[in-house]
C-alpha cells in the first residue's frame, strides 16, 4: 500500500508558482499616461550546467476602468541586451472599459533571453485608473512545470 502511494506521488506533475510582483497590495493611483517596464523571461536556466528551459510569455494588459477608455501607443519586446526585438503595434489602439489584452512570446522563441523585457506605453484623456500589466511565464518539462508573474513597474 505504501508502494502504491509513492508512485502515485511520483506521478503527478509538480508545479512551482513564483510571483515577483511588488507592487501588490498598494495604493492604486489614477494617471492619464504612463511607460510601463515589465520584466519577462524566454527561458530559465536549470541544473548543475546552466541548461535552459524554455517558457511561453503571455503579456497580459487589463483596463480597471469601468467607464473610461485608455489608448495603448506601443508593446515592445527587448531581449536581455537591450535590443528591440519587435512592436507588437503598428499604430495605438484603443481599450474599452474592462476589456484585456494579451500578446504571447511562443514557446520556441528564445530569442529574449533570460532577461527579456517590454515596455508599454498607454494613454487617457484623463486621469483613469491605472490599467493592469504582467507577463505571465510558464515552462513545462517530463514531470514539471513552472509559472512566473510579474507586474510592470512605471519608468515614466
Amino acid at each position: 500500500m505504501v508502494t502504491r502511494r509513492v508512485t502515485l506521488l511520483l506521478g503527478v506533475m509538480l508545479l512551482v508558482v513564483i510571483t515577483c510582483s511588488p507592487s501588490l497590495g498598494l495604493a492604486r493611483t489614477k494617471q492619464n499616461r504612463q511607460v510601463l517596464y515589465v520584466p519577462a523571461y524566454a527561458y530559465i536556466y536549470h541544473g548543475n550546467k546552466e541548461a535552459k528551459l524554455n517558457l511561453t510569455t503571455t503579456l497580459s494588459v487589463r483596463n480597471t476602468s469601468r467607464k473610461d477608455s485608455i489608448r495603448i501607443l506601443s508593446v515592445d519586446y527587448h531581449n536581455t541586451d537591450g535590443e528591440l526585438l519587435r512592436s507588437y503595434l503598428d499604430e495605438p489602439i484603443v481599450m474599452k472599459p474592462l476589456q484585456s489584452i494579451r500578446y504571447i512570446v511562443k514557446l520556441d522563441d528564445a530569442s529574449g533571453g533570460s532577461g527579456a523585457n517590454f515596455i508599454l506605453k498607454w494613454e487617457a484623456d484623463k486621469a483613469v485608473d491605472v490599467p493592469i500589466v504582467e507577463s505571465i511565464m510558464v515552462g513545462t518539462g517530463s514531470s514539471y512545470g513552472f509559472a512566473f508573474l510579474t507586474q510592470a513597474v512605471p519608468i515614466e
